[in-house]
């Protein structure tokens, strides 16, 4: 038989608490109401740490659309575009921004075994994800996977100095960022850049082609029908 007793706490509100067989459970503290609110909390975030890549990603896509930009992560037609440009035997750095599920990262260091990556995610849950898939594949040395915004990751580059990426790819939502936030980090890409280096960005539009255009020496877009949603890419040269 299952009842429930009625427990009162001085300070706080009441607190219902189940017991079994009519025999007193224990009163429930006030403390221990606020731990149990605090693992409900946290069920959804392990709930989705559970899923795999492509159910992850969807999740986040649903969730925080404006992070991730889509409920699908790219495809191979589309992947094939962004990694095209860079030669199999490139030896430099790259920098990949908005890595997601790490569908990309996967096979840009397939493509190029000798270069160094690092990849950004915002979503810690899909960096973690990312890193995971990479070490499974035996490419965690080569590829290093950061959890964080790709403006502080560009700032942060752009004042240590150094060397800079020949490359950066980016899968970043720009039509969701609003035109001033999207065009500070355009102008950023191009300051991290190398000298002739190559900025490579999809979009599910053309949205931004015309502020990419301004702060880039070349461009050329190209579409990718078969990708779902079709996108474009872009091949920005400074």
């Amino acid at each position: 038989m299952i009842m429930y007793e009625f427990a009162t706490n001085e300070s706080r509100a009441p607190v219902y608490r189940r017991s079994r067989g009519g025999r007193r459970s224990g009163r429930r503290t006030a403390d221990e109401a606020e731990e149990e609110g605090e693992i409900g909390k946290r069920v959804p975030q392990a709930r989705f740490a559970a899923l795999p890549g492509c159910l992850r990603f969807l999740w986040a896509g649903l969730v925080k659309q404006v992070q991730t930009g889509g409920i699908v992560p790219s495809q191979r037609f589309l992947i094939a575009k962004m990694i095209a440009p860079v030669p199999q035997s490139y030896r430099g750095q790259i920098v990949e921004l908005g890595a997601g599920t790490g569908a990309l990262t996967l096979r840009l260091a397939a493509r190029c075994p000798w270069a160094c990556i690092l990849a950004c995610e915002l979503n810690p849950v899909l960096a973690e994800h990312s890193q995971r898939s990479l070490a499974l594949a035996g490419l965690h040395r080569r590829v290093r996977v950061v959890s964080g915004s790709a403006e502080h990751l560009l700032a942060r580059a752009i004042q240590a100095g150094g060397m800079k990426p020949d490359y950066i790819i980016s899968g970043v939502p720009l039509g969701n960022l609003g035109r001033k936030q999207a065009l500070g980090l355009i102008r950023a890409v191009r300051q991290a850049l190398a000298e002739g280096g190559m900025y490579i960005q999809f979009q599910h539009s053309l949205l931004d082609r015309k502020q990419i255009r301004g702060c880039f020496h070349s461009l050329r877009t190209v579409p990718v029908l078969l990708n779902f949603p079709p996108a474009v890419v872009y091949y920005a040269r400074c």
